[in-house]
């Protein structure tokens, strides 16, 4: 995403009677002559274009649990892997998972989180979050698939480490 920004400057005009100088002749204000009259002062703006820095990778994987008045008692995993897949696990303590998969996009700050159709049934409906740092935030979801109150606030979980710092790679082999 591009910003651009409307930079003011005050430049003088050359007086008319100076043949060297060119009609609307605009100057940096360090090399302008001050004026006597305030109606030979303009005002220029200068359109500057700035790139943003990129928004922050947000792949990785997020947790969150259900709010403590839900009776199912949820956790929730949000893998949002590089190549833009991803997979939201539902953990109901005590019973069994529930596995969705789907794909994420991102456009600034936001996520969009699409659902692939499970069986001949239709996919859930997408769900927005708010990225900031390590955490995503729902901003719109289907009040009839998750509620008034939404999903979850998901917060990025960290690598496992050991003692040494070294990090835990599951697909190593041969160990540490």
């Amino acid at each position: 995403m591009t910003v651009f920004w409307l930079i003011p400057a005050v430049a003088t005009c050359a007086p008319a009677g100076r043949a060297s100088a060119a009609p609307n002749e605009v100057r940096p204000a360090s090399q302008s002559v001050q004026p006597q009259d305030p109606a030979k002062t303009a005002t220029a703006f200068y359109t500057v274009e700035f790139a943003r820095r990129p928004e922050a990778d947000p792949s990785g994987t997020y947790q969150g649990h259900a709010p403590a008045a839900d009776a199912a008692r949820r956790v929730f995993t949000l893998n949002l892997a590089a190549d833009g897949t991803a997979i939201l696990t539902t953990l109901y303590i005590g019973k069994n998972d529930a596995i969705q998969h789907g794909r994420w996009t991102q456009n600034g700050s936001q996520i969009l989180l699409t659902f692939d159709a499970m069986g001949s049934n239709r996919p859930p409906h997408p769900i927005t979050f708010r990225h900031r740092g390590h955490i995503l935030s729902p901003i719109h979801w289907d009040p009839s698939e998750w509620g008034r109150s939404g999903p979850p606030v998901l917060h990025r979980s960290l690598p496992k480490t050991v003692s040494t710092g070294i990090l835990l790679d599951p697909r190593a082999q041969g160990g540490l």
